[in-house]
């Protein structure tokens, strides 16, 4: 025998529910008979199950047709429920295929009931059902029909009676029987064998010439349900025998057999050897009986390691008891009568029951009375139906306090499915509920001031308007932004920054109608919704109460006083907007345009307003997507030596080729840029863009020159360190750092001079020049000359302009131009446009020139025309 270690394990995950048939063949207990047989027959089907009320209560098989004369009409008359079997063999449908296998074979059962936990019909399993399991091929595989054809079929001649027939098939056993038929005329041609590997033979036996002089057929117990439904046939075997048969040869695998029997859907095969003699007949039952054998072996091996497994079980006992005993969560076993068995020390720690107290307890005791009927009744439902529930409950502790837990159940069955016990493992989840709650809070509610925020403002928003659409109603909302409010955080910080927030909020709620709604909607924005008829008057003088709030100081802890000014948008329903989108989408503008002039102010909503509004919004989304489009170009002011005229470097300019507007310069997009956030963006581009056009002339022989690019005070604010970025775009494109100079405003050092001095040291560290552009037009101290890491310092366009404007103009560039040199620097001068300009900048010593008079902005083409000469591939 093949070993049993050798063949994969079964599917005892399997369950024997999921293989009963769709629709199982029924009748009640009064149908007669000759009726049943003939529904089982027209059904081809091999039992029919008697039930009331839903439940089996008796079957009657194929094989119990070998019991009835077709001689005797009085039996086909009388009611099914005096031949049927019963009581019916039943299983559940949660035991596994392996239990109803076993159960098939030591109870010589052809079909197994199975039940429902309510005893109601589920379906009927049949031996042909075991043997389609997937998991049967494994133990049919490595052997061979021979080692199981059953050799003591039933034999007989074609002209013997049926009922005779019956009769050897009953006495012997067997579901099916050889009938052996004197050849009388030609045989058909024999059709190719099921197995594809020779052409199954139809004749029985052959005399010494090779002649065909018998055959053979086959008699099941299907063909006698067939012969007792129509009775009108000579009664003889061979007239009912099924042929002609199909035949396979001793050697062929069980396996192959199994398949031949699937695919022809048949459930018996002749079996013959080498030479043609008929050896016996292989059916699905003899296969169920090698796979249970199988089984039986494995069991056997099983057992005899019985002592290793009976310790490595018991430890495993001990260490699941010291999990349950150890774990967190409450434990409660409930045996299968609704009785508690035992609990875990958890259990007592969460419902204040004693292990004592509960023990033969129902699980009731714990309700608390906030679950109806329904309630249970679906859980239950649960239960029977899948074998687990799992989800949030109320139950009472024994000091009769109400707490929510986390319930999970689990039917535990045998295998045969029976239900032995219940498992519940449960949490007290009333700090979950707790957070859930202070989460829901704060999702509607600013932490800060304990105001409404954005999320609930516009919900209420939207409530409101729903309610007064169809009447007359208007509804006015206020959008307020406080006035450079970041400076105060900047210079104060952001706990006085706090306490300002929260004492005008409460200043503003106070000046409020009892109706009205205020809401925190960003860091310095509030909102207010006022939901009544108001006309434009009584707005007015609402708005300037809540300006006046503005009017009185704030007085911090040290006793300070802080002014600030707000700037305020109104906009009403339904004139102004019928949505909340649009509601605060034009109380923003109108927002925003009382910023614009002049702020500390308040202004209403008109169409106007939209108007450019709209065209800086379309300009917004134009920008978005130019990167992507290609729409951006850069392009090169060259820059020159003063002294010799040669050229020396350029500046990286960004431009913008919009499709609809033209060519754009920088101020027209870049202070947009830096709104909308691209500003990073975009001036990661401009870098990498110019060092790898730097590379390029330079690979061309245009050596010796410096590449400035421009960089933003949002890019030095950003929370990427700018001089990560300038060594990034240095290593990816392979120029040195001493050929990149990066060009920096006045401006950047009104933030915070000392960090900016670090980010400045940073990229000098990599070898960077670094430029003062646009100096003396910004900060007024020129202390922080003394400590700034800068090389090179740019002249302004304007003061270019007054040379030669008289004594002041010229002599403020001289000044500059010797600050420079002796700070040790270098000094460039841009917007140099005459000839005046250019010898006044020589004869004082300015190292560099910029402007117009020698070269405008150029793309990079236009640079390798102007300057071809100095490229090593010119052909001059």
């Amino acid at each position: 025998m093949t070993s049993y270690a050798k063949i994969p394990a079964p599917l005892l995950s399997v369950r024997v529910g999921t293989l009963t048939h769709g629709q199982v063949l029924t009748c009640n207990p009064d149908l007669p008979l000759g009726d049943a047989i003939a529904l089982m027959h027209r059904q081809r089907r091999s039992s029919i199950v008697v039930t009331v009320e839903n439940k089996p209560v008796g079957v009657w098989t194929e094989h119990d047709c070998l019991t009835i004369s077709a001689e005797d009409p009085t039996a086909f008359l009388r009611p099914i429920s005096d031949w049927m079997s019963s009581p019916v063999r039943t299983m559940s449908a949660h035991a596994s295929v392996e239990a109803a296998t076993f159960r098939m074979r030591r109870d010589k059962l052809r079909h197994l009931i199975i039940i429902d936990d309510q005893e109601c019909l589920v379906g009927i399993v049949s031996q042909s059902d075991l043997i389609r399991v997937p998991s049967a091929i494994h133990p049919l595989r490595e052997r061979d029909v021979a080692s199981i054809v059953r050799r003591n079929t039933v034999s007989v001649p074609g002209d013997t009676p049926v009922g005779l027939l019956q009769a050897a098939m009953k006495e012997g056993e067997c579901d099916s029987a050889i009938v052996f038929q004197p050849v009388t005329g030609n045989l058909p041609e024999n059709s190719e064998s099921p197995t594809g590997r020779a052409p199954a033979t139809l004749a029985g036996f052959q005399d010494e010439a090779g002649s065909v002089t018998t055959t053979i057929g086959i008699v099941t117990e299907r063909d006698i349900v067939g012969y007792l439904v129509h009775r009108s046939a000579s009664g003889s075997a061979w007239e009912i025998a099924s042929r002609p048969v199909r035949r396979v040869n001793d050697h062929t695998s069980l396996q192959d057999a199994r398949q031949i029997m699937i695919d022809h859907q048949i459930r018996h095969l002749v079996v013959t050897n080498n030479t043609q003699d008929v050896l016996g007949i292989l059916s699905f039952n003899d296969l169920l009986a090698s796979i249970e054998q199988d089984y039986l072996q494995h069991m056997h091996d099983a057992m005899e390691d019985r002592d290793t497994a009976l310790a490595r079980a018991q430890k495993s006992l001990h260490l699941s008891r010291k999990i349950i005993e150890s774990s967190p969560d409450g434990i409660i076993i409930v045996d299968d009568q609704g009785k508690i068995e035992d609990v875990n020390p958890s259990f007592t720690r969460v419902t204040g029951y004693s292990r004592a107290e509960a023990i033969g307890q129902s699980p009731n005791l714990l309700q608390s009375g906030r679950h109806d009927h329904p309630f249970y009744e679906d859980m239950w439902q649960s239960i029977t139906r899948a074998g687990r529930w799992q989800g949030e409950i109320w139950n009472r502790r024994k000091s009769g306090e109400i707490y929510p837990e986390w319930l999970s159940i689990i039917a535990i069955r045998d295998e045969e499915g029976k239900v032995l016990q219940y498992a519940g493992i449960f949490s007290d989840i009333t700090d979950r509920k707790q957070t859930s709650e202070d989460i829901r809070r704060l999702s509607h509610f600013d932490e800060l001031t304990g105001f409404p925020n954005r999320r609930r403002f516009i919900d209420v928003l939207g409530r409101t308007l729903n309610e007064c659409r169809g009447n007359k109603d208007s509804v006015a909302v206020l959008l307020l932004d406080i006035d450079n409010f970041q400076r105060i955080n900047n210079t104060l910080g952001h706990a006085i920054g706090d306490d300002v927030l929260v004492d005008f909020a409460g200043r503003l709620n106070r000046a409020l109608p009892a109706d009205a709604m205020l809401a925190r909607m960003g860091a310095d924005d509030f909102a207010i919704l006022l939901p009544q008829k108001n006309d434009r008057d009584t707005l007015e003088t609402m708005a300037q109460d809540l300006m006046e709030v503005f009017n009185h100081p704030h007085f911090s802890a040290s006793g300070g006083e802080l002014f600030i000014t707000a700037s305020m948008g109104i906009t009403l329903y339904p004139r102004d907007g019928n949505d909340t989108t649009m509601l605060l989408r034009n109380a923003e503008i109108a927002m925003l345009r009382a910023k614009n002039h002049g702020r500390n102010r308040f202004n209403h909503y008109n169409r106007s307003m939209n108007t450019a509004s709209s065209a800086t919004l379309a300009l917004e989304t134009d920008l978005r997507h130019a990167l992507e489009r290609h729409e951006l170009y850069l392009a090169y002011q060259p820059q020159f030596i003063a002294n010799s005229g040669m050229l020396s470097g350029f500046e990286a300019l960004i431009r913008w080729r919009h499709p609809k507007h033209g060519e754009l310069a920088p101020d027209k997009f870049i202070p947009l840029a830096e709104e909308i956030g691209m500003i990073d963006e975009i001036g990661l581009w401009v870098l990498r863009t110019a060092c790898s056009q730097t590379v390029k002339w330079r690979q061309r022989g245009l050596h010796n020159i410096t590449m400035a690019v421009n960089a933003s005070l949002q890019q030095f604010n950003s929370p990427i360190e700018f001089g990560d970025l300038v060594s990034s775009a240095l290593n990816e494109t392979g120029l040195a750092g001493d050929r990149l100079e990066i060009e920096i405003t006045e401006s950047l050092f009104m933030q915070d001079i000392e960090d900016t001095c670090r980010k400045l040291q940073r990229i000098s560290d990599l070898g960077v020049k670094v430029a003062l552009d646009d100096f003396g037009t910004g900060f007024s101290s020129l202390s922080y000359l003394r400590h700034v890491p800068f090389d090179v310092l740019k002249i302004d366009r304007s003061f270019v302009n007054d040379i030669g404007k008289g004594i002041g103009g010229s002599e403020l560039v001289r000044t500059i131009i010797n600050m420079a040199h002796n700070l040790g620097k270098t000094c460039i001068a841009e917007g140099v446009e005459t000839l005046q300009q250019e010898q006044f900048l020589r004869e004082n010593h300015c190292d560099f020139l910029q402007g117009f008079l020698r070269g405008r902005p150029v793309r990079a083409e236009e640079i390798e025309k102007t300057f071809a000469h100095l490229f090593a591939d010119y052909p001059g």
